[in-house]
């Protein structure tokens, strides 16, 4: 297989057509078809079928597309690292970054890396749940988040980095805002930022602990931390929030943890990144950044920045 090939392949996958694609390449529609016919015949079967709208992947075009995205965001990033060494361009970092992260140390951790590197381009998104297909498809250098659960860690490598605490957060003037037991919140409807499945229940497990059995009716869900803050502000739903982002400017005078006495989980937050990666050398000194910045927060006399830090605890000795 060729690398031009499966970038061919991959464009007509995003873009629904063979046309869409070639304009995108900078191709003729001949070369981006030619490109296709030869992958498909070195692949033994079709990659799409063709539809009057566009064409649509098959079965084997689905599997060879995940392939196909790793391999090229593979070949993207050495090419980076190669125009680096040269001197040509900074090239990027891509990065997935909890909520809480987000809040407290990725500011300082961006001026810290912008100064020393103002050359490389920066790619941010929110790192939620224990997934990462950022991670998988090659579209992340790295993710500051929860590390995946051990039945699909052998792809990852995690670095624990923080622990802290969890609460109970709902908005302002919440029915319940004065509720102390887990139980008595059991008819309360609850929207999440991770949608559990068979093999990562990781709220669910800890609101059964303490007699909270939710139906699927009861739990709801979100893609990002603003949603959900909409979602709580504009209803009486609840959520589980590390302690961080409870005190984050983000949240403080619009949601407020209710005063739970129940022992709940600490959470965990790691580096994460593919096992068989290796870092570029900006990848490499953004995660550096992280660290630093972390240090210089826990450390910091700023009051915004000391509330969120109180209930960090450090995994890694200076």
């Amino acid at each position: 297989m060729k690398i031009q090939h499966l970038r061919c392949f991959a464009y007509i996958a995003e873009k629904g057509s063979m046309r869409a694609a070639a304009e995108q390449l900078g191709l003729s529609a001949t070369a981006v078809s030619l490109a296709l016919r030869e992958l498909e015949r070195h692949a033994g079967a079709p990659l799409f079928t063709r539809q009057p709208q566009g064409v649509a992947l098959t079965y084997a075009g689905r599997r060879l597309l995940a392939h196909a995205r790793l391999i090229l965001a593979q070949v993207d990033r050495a090419e980076e690292e190669i125009e680096q060494i040269r001197g040509l361009k900074g090239g990027a970092v891509t990065v997935g970054v909890t909520p809480w992260v987000s809040q407290t140390i990725l500011p300082r951790a961006l001026m810290d890396f912008q100064r020393l590197r103002p050359d490389v381009r920066l790619d941010f998104t929110e790192a939620i749940g224990t997934s990462h297909a950022g991670l998988r498809d090659g579209t992340l250098d790295f993710s500051l988040g929860l590390a995946p659960p051990k039945n699909q860690s052998a792809n990852f490598i995690s670095r624990h980095l923080f622990s802290c605490g969890l609460a109970i957060v709902g908005r302002v003037g919440h029915p319940l805002a004065g509720c102390t037991s887990l139980r008595a919140l059991a008819d309360q409807r609850w929207v999440m930022t991770m949608r559990e499945d068979m093999h990562e229940q990781r709220h669910s497990t800890m609101l059964a602990r303490h007699g909270l059995a939710l139906s699927p009716d009861q739990v709801h869900y979100a893609r990002s931390t603003l949603v959900s803050i909409a979602m709580m502000e504009g209803s009486d739903m609840l959520t589980v929030c590390p302690w961080p982002l409870v005190e984050s400017p983000l949240m403080r005078k619009r949601l407020a943890a209710l005063p739970i006495q129940d022992e709940l989980p600490e959470m965990t937050t790691s580096l994460v990144m593919r096992r068989a990666d290796t870092p570029s050398s900006a990848a490499q000194l953004m995660i550096e950044c992280f660290v630093d910045a972390a240090r210089a927060c826990r450390d910091s006399t700023e009051p915004a920045i000391r509330r969120m830090m109180t209930s960090v605890d450090f995994l890694e000795a200076d």
